[in-house]
């Protein structure tokens, strides 16, 4: 799924007030925009995927960030759609 797609769906809205509401610091978008596709980059994770992330960060006070996001494939071969990333948990410090 696009990132925009996920950014706006209405089954993630609630939990993303959420998430703001806990992590006020944190720039939720951002890192959100590499859970979805952007452009040729990104995880390309599902509505569901992301659920998960943001109901697992709500429940155990942990704020993500996607790291490692690296193409996968030659240079010369770009377009690469594949790419590959690791969804970090960091404990919440007010």
């Amino acid at each position: 799924m696009y990132s925009e797609e996920l950014i706006s769906h209405p089954e993630l809205q609630p939990l993303m007030r959420k998430y703001k509401k806990k992590f006020p610091s944190i720039s939720l978008e951002s890192n959100m925009m590499y859970l979805g596709w952007l452009g040729y980059q990104g995880m390309g994770l599902d509505v569901d995927d992301v659920k998960v992330i943001l109901e697992k960060c709500l429940k155990e006070n942990e704020y993500f960030k996607v790291k490692n996001m690296k193409g996968k494939g030659k240079i010369q071969d770009f377009p690469v759609d594949w790419w590959e990333g690791k969804v970090v948990y960091n404990r919440y410090k007010s």
